[in-house]
């Protein structure tokens, strides 16, 4: 009975934290942490103290840590790391060196979230985001899950396989899922600011949503503007917040000429040495006074020169 009382079951776990049960289960199997303790009957049991060190973890990696790292560190580790990085987020590591999943796992698991889209299954599809984001870490699941899902989306869709509705309700689900992983990031970070926003007449904005993860990541202070912006908003959004760069994103069905003008528009409302860097087909290749960044890695890169 004690011993019942003071553990709990892996389903309480992954409640408490926010942690999907199969993640846990990943995490033991790879790191060996959290590791349970099983019932006479075979049951994983946690305790307390596995659930306050979870709860660290958490809070560790949103800050760009590894996976690999963060769940080897004992609880002493964690917090030196929290206070190491309090007001000043540690830089996300390289797609490249975190990656750990081959090209066919990132495929399959982009048919995956796919499949939940189609079925408007969006609890599933949350849960699979979850699962690929505490797996992978920040960079690389921005590069092979969530930017190859929406290029396959966005396929799909202009073949017919896909309805509009099967589009909004998978990019709604999505968007939350970025917001609510860059805006606490955004809100603890003491760096600069910088605006982010699509120019009039560019309504996608997920990429815009992922560049903000790369940024605050990177302690930058997020002022998201969104959709649909007309440059002399930009432009007084930047002198309001004092911002020192923008960040703008564009689709490939953005009109090239139309981008420019209002390219043209923006730089002619802003003080001369402003940097404007720009992600999305409809930025390659970019209009003069525009520095395009190809990937999110790419902008990191930036952003750590700058």
């Amino acid at each position: 009975m004690d011993f019942e009382a003071n553990m709990m079951s892996i389903g309480a776990l992954s409640r408490a934290t926010g942690i999907p049960t199969d993640t846990l289960r990943t995490w033991e199997r790879r790191y060996g942490f959290p590791r349970a303790e099983r019932t006479p009957s075979g049951h994983r049991r946690y305790s307390m103290k596995t659930l306050e060190r979870l709860r660290l973890v958490t809070r560790v990696l949103e800050l760009g840590h590894r996976p690999s790292t963060v769940l080897a560190a004992d609880q002493g580790s964690l917090l030196h790391l929290l206070a190491a990085t309090k007001g000043k987020q540690a830089p996300p590591e390289r797609a490249d060196v975190v990656i750990e999943a081959t090209p066919d796992a990132h495929e399959e698991a982009v048919n995956a979230w796919l499949g939940h889209v189609e079925r408007y299954e969006g609890r599933a599809f949350e849960r699979e985001l979850r699962n690929s984001w505490a797996a992978l870490g920040a960079l690389p699941f921005l590069e092979c899950r969530a930017g190859p899902f929406v290029q396959e989306l966005g396929r799909r869709w202009e073949g017919g396989a896909l309805s509009v509705g099967h589009e909004h309700f998978a990019s709604e689900r999505l968007r939350e899922f970025l917001v609510q992983r860059w805006r606490p990031l955004s809100d603890a970070a003491t760096g600069p600011s910088m605006v982010l926003a699509t120019l009039p007449g560019e309504q996608h904005v997920l990429g815009l949503h992922m560049a903000a993860i790369a940024l605050a990541l990177g302690n930058v202070r997020i002022v998201f503007l969104g959709a649909d912006s007309p440059p002399v908003d930009i432009a007084r959004a930047v002198a309001h917040h004092a911002a020192e760069a923008i960040a703008l994103s564009a689709s490939k069905c953005a009109r090239t000429a139309e981008t420019a003008a209002h390219v043209a528009a923006l730089r002619n409302a802003l003080p001369a040495h402003m940097r404007i860097v720009a992600g999305g087909a409809g930025f390659d290749p970019p209009p003069d006074g525009v520095h395009h960044t190809p990937s999110f890695t790419a902008l990191c890169d930036w952003l750590s020169r700058v």
